[in-house]
């Protein structure tokens, strides 16, 4: 049989073999370490006894079987454990000496087995058995990553069924926590954060108020003057409703840059105002509001005022800040504005 071997960070597990004998009876003459499974110590023909039918199990060349823990620097003894097959569940177990308590001892091994079972055996399914009354073996379990989900009463005992979970491991739990600390964070962000977000850009055209407004009240002409529709020389346009009133829509389907849409012309204040509802369909859906005031100067010059105005409902308001819409959209107001004064003033 080969001598199988695990370790973890400051100990190493080796299957239990005939020469054992010593180390074994020293682990298991103490009351303390065996209560909970003789319930006394034992005496060393006992002692034997139980190492003869461990090494039984152990026949199988497979890591399933008894081990010795020990010191991987020193040697020194640390206490035992186990894997056993259980069904298609792996189960592990361990006893420490008893004067290496409290030292972490028992928290390593049992995460350093279940660690091993889920790489090198490749399996989930991991359990442990815990009598009701030890509470520091129950600490160490959860510690482990593992969870309490059945009481077995058996004639002598009643004991506890753990399950390793991974969402229980105290990794996972703190990648857990920080998650739900950063969604509960962008929650209150959100609500304090404003959601609603107002571009306005002017230019003043050297032309009369009314003849500007005449050209601003068709959508058509924005094909002339909008750099979003310059961006696509195959975009896809179709119109429904007459041009310059109240329910015409031009709908455009475009490349990714300006993607697919429709914008409905839903109040004129003849002279002075045109008011649009920008309806976005890809890459996502949106809703916005658009507007183009004329205002005169004098009888020969006007002064243009193209505004868009919109709400980001919860959450997604905190992205706002990072969107750069008055950099972007404004800009891009900015250039269509000067395209519509060199059309007009030509």
């Amino acid at each position: 049989m080969d001598i199988k071997t695990i370790k973890t960070e400051r100990f190493i597990l080796t299957k239990m073999t005939e020469g054992d004998g010593d180390k074994y009876f020293r682990l298991s003459n103490n009351d303390n370490v065996m209560k909970y499974v003789t319930g006394y110590s034992l005496n060393r023909q006992e002692s034997d006894e139980m190492l003869k039918a461990f090494l039984e199990e152990n026949k199988s060349n497979s890591y399933l079987g008894r081990y010795l823990v020990e010191d991987i620097e020193s040697g020194e003894l640390i206490g035992a454990a186990k894997l056993d097959k259980v069904g298609t569940e792996i189960e592990i177990g361990y006893r420490i000496l008893e004067e290496q308590w409290g030292k972490g001892v028992a928290t390593e091994i049992a995460t350093g087995l279940i660690k091993f079972i889920k790489t090198a055996l490749q399996t989930q399914s991991i359990i442990a058995y815990v009598n009701v009354n030890n509470a520091a073996s129950i600490r160490v379990l959860e510690k482990s990553g593992m969870v309490n989900i059945q009481t077995i009463e058996d004639i002598d005992e009643v004991k506890y069924k753990f399950s390793y979970n991974p969402i229980n491991n105290p990794s996972m739990k703190k990648v857990l926590y920080i998650v739900l600390g950063l969604v509960a964070l962008v929650l209150i962000a959100a609500l304090i954060m404003p959601k609603d977000y107002a571009v306005e850009k002017e230019v003043t055209i050297n032309r009369p108020k009314e003849q500007v407004f005449n050209y601003l009240k068709s959508l058509k002409n924005q094909d002339n003057w909008s750099v979003w529709y310059s961006k696509d020389p195959n975009i896809k346009k179709n119109f429904t409703g007459t041009d310059g009133t109240v329910g015409f829509t031009s709908m455009w389907d475009g490349n990714d840059d300006v993607g697919k849409g429709e914008q409905e012309i839903t109040k004129i204040e003849e002279g002075s105002r045109i008011d649009t509802e920008l309806r976005f369909i890809e890459p996502f859906e949106s809703k916005s509001n658009a507007y183009m005031i004329a205002e005169p100067i004098d009888s020969n010059s006007t002064k243009v005022k193209w505004g868009f105005t919109g709400s980001m409902p919860i959450p997604m308001n905190v992205m706002l800040p990072f969107m750069g819409i008055e950099k972007s959209v404004g800009k891009d107001f900015q250039d269509g504005l000067s395209n519509l004064k060199g059309i007009l003033e030509k």
